[in-house]
């Protein structure tokens, strides 16, 4: 777990990265005369679901932020770094199915390359589903200073 939380821009760049290293890879592979990778619209369908889970997941989190449960410590570290990992997860699925996308995208009108790049796009925003649920059971996870630390008016992951 990271110790001050997981940041927007750090998910940015390893979905950027993956992304571009997806989209050259790609392009490398289908100007070699291959056939392009395959995806099916099953993928994207999952990642949500996963997305979901991390959701019913952290629930309890946010029961216990708003009072109306206790949440033991480990139950909330591990809450957290199920949270943090599916950020991460989903950041590096989303750069390469996007990444994918992205490559097919110029011969879309070839051999049924644009539902394939439309599979993969779905995929990829199935995978930002994914980060987005992750970032938001973290935010859940965060507590507040106790009275005697509020000077320096900054939250705390757990």
């Amino acid at each position: 777990m990271l110790e001050r939380g997981l940041r927007l821009p750090t998910v940015l760049v390893v979905l950027v990265a993956c992304g571009a290293l997806s989209w050259s890879f790609g392009r490398w592979w289908i100007a070699g005369g291959n056939a392009p990778l395959r995806v099916g619209w099953l993928a994207g369908a999952l990642l949500v679901a996963m997305g979901a889970i991390v959701l019913v997941t952290g629930r309890r989190m946010w029961w216990m932020r708003h009072g109306r449960t206790h949440v033991e410590p480990l139950v909330a570290a591990r809450v957290l770094g199920l949270a943090q990992a599916s950020a991460l997860t989903g950041a590096v699925i989303a750069g390469l199915d996007l990444g994918q996308a992205v490559a097919l995208a110029p011969d879309a009108g070839f051999a049924g390359r644009g539902e394939l790049a439309v599979k993969w796009a779905v995929a990829g925003l199935g995978a930002l589903v994914l980060v987005a649920a992750g970032l938001v059971v973290q935010s859940w996870c965060r507590i507040d200073r106790d009275d005697d630390d509020e000077e320096s008016g900054r939250s705390e992951v757990s």
